[in-house]
């Protein structure tokens, strides 16, 4: 094993992670939400904490597991880092994007905007999704779980928009905070991923689980983009570890997306 795959190695063991939140740890076995059934050849959305991870057809039944551990992992050293540290949501969608270059995910391009939206929760709904169609490109946004969910949320009753927005992992101070994932393979049954992290700064929020409920408002949305691919061997030296230190973490934080 190399320097650099030692390195991350020591990393991943090593990372201090933030823990669950008090209300799932006050629950039983049965209380908790089922872990995912991961599939083969199919369409498949997954919540992990505050994010949507999408995969597509192509996907290995096999590594899909092993990929949502690796972005739950990224969840959880990020949120201490900000908890421990301070900083901004770019501080910590840079300790995000860290942990799952450790976790073998090698970084091919980043962006960021700002776009202020003033006005009714719809208008920020609209907002989302042609910055998640955009990322995605035209065929995979064509057959994404998420935006078709999205796009039918938007028919809903204009007088109350719901956006679906993962749960409470997702409220960070007076900031909304979530991400949505896609991943595919390239013509070489490479992994790899496009990444879309958001913060809704909004002056009014309503919450519920796995909803939020935005009134008339001012409200600020910052979009954070990476577009990575999977390091085979790097990836294959840290998933174990990394199932391992989540041993006792994923219940709650996982389910698969009905829809």
């Amino acid at each position: 094993m190399s320097n650099e795959s030692n390195n991350s190695v020591s990393y991943l063991e090593s990372i201090p992670l933030a823990r669950p939140s008090v209300e799932f740890e006050s629950l039983s076995d049965e209380e908790l939400p089922e872990l995912p059934e991961y599939k083969s050849g199919v369409e498949q959305a997954v919540t992990v904490g505050s994010q949507i991870s999408e995969f597509a057809k192509s996907v290995p039944q096999e590594i899909r597991p092993y990929i949502d551990n690796a972005f739950l992992l990224a969840q959880l050293a990020a949120n201490f880092e900000i908890q421990e540290h301070g900083g901004s949501t770019s501080a910590w969608y840079d300790k995000y994007i860290e942990v799952l270059e450790n976790a073998g995910w090698v970084v091919e391009s980043r962006g960021d905007s700002v776009r202020e939206v003033t006005g009714a929760s719809a208008e920020v709904h609209q907002k989302i999704i042609p910055v998640l169609t955009a990322a995605l490109g035209p065929a995979a946004a064509a057959s994404s779980i998420v935006i078709t969910a999205l796009n039918s949320l938007a028919e809903m009753n204009e007088d109350q928009p719901w956006i679906t927005l993962f749960d409470r992992e997702s409220q960070r101070a007076s900031a909304n905070q979530f991400q949505v994932s896609y991943v595919d393979v390239d013509e070489h049954n490479v992994p790899r991923l496009t990444l879309a992290s958001f913060e809704l700064d909004a002056r009014r929020a309503v919450t519920q689980i796995l909803f939020f409920k935005f009134l008339n408002t001012e409200a600020t949305l910052s979009h954070f983009e990476s577009k990575m691919s999977i390091n085979k061997t790097a990836f294959e030296n840290g998933k174990e570890i990394i199932a391992a230190r989540l041993a006792d973490r994923t219940a709650g934080f996982l389910t698969e997306v009905k829809i």
